[in-house]
Parts: C-alpha cells; sequence; structure tokens
C-alpha cells in the first residue's frame, strides 16, 4: 500500500480523505490518503519521506503552501508564477519531488459562472490560496483589492505576482474589509472561518453581491450562513476542493479521476 499524505496545521477538519480513499477503492488502488498534522520543523522531514518512495505524494494545506516550494527540487511553470504548492509528487526520474498547483484549476472551476470579468473584488488573504485565486482573477480582468491581517504580506503579493497590464491590485487595510461598497464580489481565502470564525464580522451583505468562501467544511461557515440568508450568490468552499482534488489524484496515480464517485463521497461527508 502506498501512503498520500496532507500536510499541515491544522488537518483534523479535512474532507479530503473521503474523496480521495473513495476514487482509490473505485479504481481499485491500494493507497491510502492519511491526515498529518506536522510541525513547520517537521515538514522537511515529511516532504523527504516522498522524496525516498516512502510516500507516493502529499497535498499541502495551510500555513506551508508558500513554504513548501522552498524544500521540494522543482515545479512547473504554473506553480512557479503562482508561488505556492499544494500538490507534492515524484518526478519521473523517481528521485526528486515535484511541486504542483492545483488550487488555481479549482478556485477556476468553482468560480466559472459567477460574472467575474472585469469585476471589483475584494481578496482577503495573503498566502498560498490567495495566490491561486489572483492568477485567475487577473485572467479574467477583475479589479482586485488585497486585504490581509498582515499589511506587508499583502503589499508583497501585490507587488510581486505577475498582473496584466492595468491591473496592478490594490492593498487596501484590515480594518477597511467590511466597506464592501462598490465591491462586485469578496472572496475569503484566510483561514478564518475553520473554527466558526467570521472574517467580514460587521459587513452589510447584500442581494447581487458575489461572496466566495473558500474554507472546505463540513457544516456552512457563518460568512456562507450569513450571506445565503442576505441573498448574495454564494460559492463555498467544496466545489474548489473536489476539482483541486480530481487535479492532485491524476498527477500521483497517471490515472483520470472518478470524478463522480468523488463527489459522491464528499456530499456523503457534509450530509
Amino acid at each position: 500500500m502506498s501512503l498520500v499524505l496532507l500536510l499541515g496545521h491544522p488537518v483534523e477538519h479535512s474532507l479530503s480523505p473521503a474523496l480521495h480513499n473513495a476514487a482509490f477503492r473505485a479504481l481499485g488502488l491500494a493507497h491510502s490518503y492519511e491526515l498529518l498534522d506536522v510541525t513547520a520543523d517537521a515538514l522537511p522531514g515529511a516532504v523527504g519521506r516522498i522524496r525516498s518512495g516512502e510516500v507516493l505524494g502529499a497535498n499541502v494545506t495551510v500555513p506551508y503552501k508558500e513554504t513548501v516550494m522552498r524544500l521540494v527540487d522543482t515545479w512547473d511553470g504554473p506553480t512557479a508564477e503562482i508561488g505556492a504548492a499544494n500538490t507534492l509528487s515524484r518526478t519521473a526520474d523517481g528521485r526528486r519531488v515535484l511541486a504542483s498547483n492545483t488550487d488555481g484549476v479549482g478556485f477556476e472551476y468553482a468560480t466559472r459562472d459567477l460574472a467575474l470579468d472585469g469585476a471589483r473584488v475584494l481578496l482577503l488573504g495573503a498566502g498560498g490560496v490567495a495566490r491561486a485565486a489572483l492568477t485567475v482573477l487577473f485572467a479574467r480582468g477583475a479589479r482586485v483589492t488585497i486585504a490581509n491581517r498582515s499589511a506587508d504580506r499583502a503589499r508583497v503579493l501585490a507587488g510581486t505576482l505577475p498582473h496584466p497590464v492595468g491591473l496592478e491590485p490594490r492593498v487596501a487595510e484590515w480594518a477597511s474589509r467590511t466597506e464592501l461598497d462598490g465591491m462586485d464580489a469578496v472572496v475569503n481565502a484566510t483561514s478564518l472561518g475553520l473554527r466558526g470564525e467570521d472574517p467580514l464580522a460587521g459587513a452589510t451583505l447584500r442581494r447581487g453581491l458575489a461572496v466566495i468562501d473558500l474554507i472546505p467544511t463540513a457544516a456552512p461557515t457563518p460568512l456562507v450562513r450569513r450571506a445565503r440568508a442576505a441573498g448574495a450568490e454564494v460559492v463555498d468552499g467544496l466545489p474548489m476542493l473536489l476539482q483541486q482534488a480530481v487535479s492532485s489524484f491524476r498527477i500521483w496515480t497517471g490515472r483520470d479521476a472518478p470524478v463522480e464517485v468523488m463527489r459522491a463521497a464528499l456530499f456523503a461527508s457534509v450530509s
């Protein structure tokens, strides 16, 4: 049996084992997807388990999506542009660790039905998920304002991620994030919501606003519940989770994922 790990802190909330283990069973693959709550000091050793062949691959979640880029041997072009990875595998020669990013594909899929082309978007967060989302928003011509609890990190993101001419993102103070007048959409790419927080507490949500909360939890987050009650157009974290998982599955196994099996397992775990 080959292991696939989820590396992060915390990880106990994750729904990923349900998706991947159902997919492995459906295709008769002797793999097991397991959670590994890992400290920053232990992260290099966990990555080394992939390099040695002890582990088939891994997903990476908060807070290590950017950190892990310094621990791998190589990465693909889109991952280098984003500057963060959520999927690790061995290279074809079996001796190196390859970093990939399937979050961008997941975010693109999750927001495919939203009118984000040219939209005014408030992006909460400046970590790995925010980086992936921002590349998709740039591709759709969105005008993005970034707000993060660390303003310095927001400024680094705004100044380093390649953007189309005329679409340089603005940086707003975290305290101003609840001022949504003039915004067409808001994206929560922070970890706020994992433990019941509302990153937009105090903000007035409204019909016609698109609220995209990328926290993939079994129960709706406070932000999702409040946005639905306000009549906003809501996307929760589950569609992105599913699509990034489908892409990661192919990287590890070289086979197309049984998407409907994974979707059924996901929604069974949240029902």
